[in-house]
This record gives structure tokens, sequence and C-alpha cells, in this order.
């Protein structure tokens, strides 16, 4: 399994001009929980991303959920707020 680091989360917290320690605090999170966060080794409980999504004045959407599709031989649809994977042969 590989990690991804959360590049939103750390471009909102350089956006402010904070470090981790201050931007933990002020979230009210540990500063290790919000390292471990930026560097994608934890994901977080909701409560924590609501937390953060607040703070940055963002959706927690915008800042943890972050999709990429690269198959040529899927379909991504979009159904009541969910994104279905489909072959896109039986889409049609």
């Amino acid at each position: 399994m590989s990690v991804t680091p959360n590049k939103v989360l750390i471009d909102l917290r350089h956006e402010k001009g904070e470090s981790q320690a201050q931007a933990a605090k002020n979230i009210g999170i540990s500063q290790s929980m919000l390292a471990m966060l930026e560097a994608g080794y934890r994901k977080g409980s909701d409560d924590t991303k609501i937390k953060i999504a607040n703070y940055y004045d963002k959706s927690v959407d915008t800042i943890f959920l972050q999709l990429i599709v690269t198959l040529s031989d899927k379909e991504v649809i979009k159904c009541n707020n969910y994104l279905i994977l489909t072959d896109s042969k039986s889409a049609q």
C-alpha cells in the first residue's frame, strides 16, 4: 500500500503561514496527528476532518477526497453524491 501526502492540507497550512504545531493547536488536534494526516499515514476521524475543514473554511471533500481515475476502460458516473466506477461497455 502506497502512502500519498495530502498536498491540499499542506498547501492550506502554508497559505496561512503556520507551522504544524501552530495549526494543530488552532484546530484542536495534536501536532503528531496533523503531521500524519499531511504525510498520508492517517486518514483521521470524521470529527477531526470536520474540525480541519471548519478551520480552513473548506469542505471535507475539498481537503480529503482526492479521486484520480486513470483507467481508460472504466467510466465514472456521479449519482446522489456517490461516484460509481463501471466498465465502459456495461454503461452503454
